[in-house]
């Protein structure tokens, strides 16, 4: 598919921004799909084509694709708030759902289609020879996170679209850092770290994968001649939360988190500061998340992708030079992958 007309939803976003690049550097044009042309102008480069509809609006979102060869689904809520939880399921499944009616209105040829990590499934031990592949069976239904239960109804949605016959191929990504995240939704844990907000850290475990490593297999995905069905993109580093927030805080220079606690002591905590601080970061959902074992291989994507992740080390560094000078150095339009 080298050349080829991309539509892309949520290309404003931390991912999005660093896809859309992606996607032109591969010799593809894209085309942002935005909500509002004027405020995606200001953050997207001249000369990328911009055309309006919001992922709510099947039938906008039809016009939107209508011209072009494939699309990539980027647009969605993350968020531990259960302030926001009616806006998770709109975004996440109802968006979902738009797009994958909207590919199939337009009759493009490739739809690729981002899910997460957190939609596949976690271990409940520190077992990285244990690391979940895309075979894994889905094990957090009971979980009451709105986010990790819509974005799992929205893979199905993609899972049924392709029994269908539909050429959808599903990226699930983990927890992505780097460089750009403007309102902080991957880098929050980094953040948090880096500004002495985070005494005590959850017993669980995370994969943190480069943003300007994973950016490029949405390019690699749009050129493969027969990609399989799902790909976990995901780095080779899986590492307890307290072993990744104390090598944050070795590269910021300041001291790690104490203390680590099990999610029955956590919870009933962290359920009284969200009474009493509804738009504060402690979340009884963010609980639940710190507390699982995120573990994942990516093998499958090294192979048919060619995803290479670089040092974490590296992808730390970025992020943390990145959240102390945001406001005075960093322009938008000058993303590199």
């Amino acid at each position: 598919m080298s050349g080829k007309s991309v539509a892309i939803t949520g290309a404003t976003g931390f991912l999005g921004r660093y896809v859309l690049s992606a996607v032109y550097q591969a010799g593809h044009s894209p085309v942002a799909v935005v909500r509002n042309r004027t405020a995606a102008r200001n953050l997207l480069p001249d000369h990328i084509e911009l055309r309006q509809a919001d992922i709510t609006d099947p039938a906008a979102l039809t016009r939107a694709f209508q011209g072009m060869d494939a699309a990539i689904h980027m647009a969605g809520k993350v968020s531990a708030s259960r302030r926001d939880e009616a806006e998770i399921y709109r975004v996440n499944v109802a968006g979902a759902r738009n797009f994958l009616e909207a590919v199939e209105q337009a009759g493009l040829k490739r739809a690729v289609f981002t899910s997460t990590t957190s939609a596949v499934a976690a271990l409940s031990d520190d077992r990285p020879d244990q690391a979940c592949d895309e075979t894994a069976s889905f094990n957090l239904s009971t979980v009451p996170v709105a986010y990790i239960q819509a974005k799992r109804q929205a893979h199905e949605l993609a899972l049924a679209a392709q029994g269908r016959g539909m050429p959808v191929v599903i990226l699930s990504p983990s927890l992505v850092l780097g460089p750009g995240d403007i309102n902080r939704g991957s880098s929050e844990l980094v953040d948090a770290v880096r500004c002495h907000q985070l005494p005590v850290c959850p017993q669980g475990g995370i994969n943190p994968v480069d943003v300007r490593d994973i950016a490029r297999a949405y390019g690699a995905v749009l050129d493969h001649p027969d990609p399989a069905p799902h790909y976990i993109l995901a780095s080779g580093e899986n590492l307890t939360l307290k072993n990744f927030t104390a090598r944050v805080a070795r590269l910021a220079g300041i001291p790690p988190p104490w203390l680590s606690l099990p999610r029955g002591l956590l919870l009933p905590v962290a359920a009284l500061m969200e009474k009493i601080f509804p738009a504060g970061n402690i979340t009884a959902a963010g609980v639940h998340l710190g507390s699982r074992y995120w573990y994942f291989t990516a093998a499958l994507a090294r192979r048919d992708l060619a995803l290479k992740c670089r040092p974490l080390d590296e992808t730390l560094l970025a992020t943390l030079d990145w959240l102390g000078t945001r406001e005075q150095q960093y322009s938008l339009k000058q993303v590199k992958t």
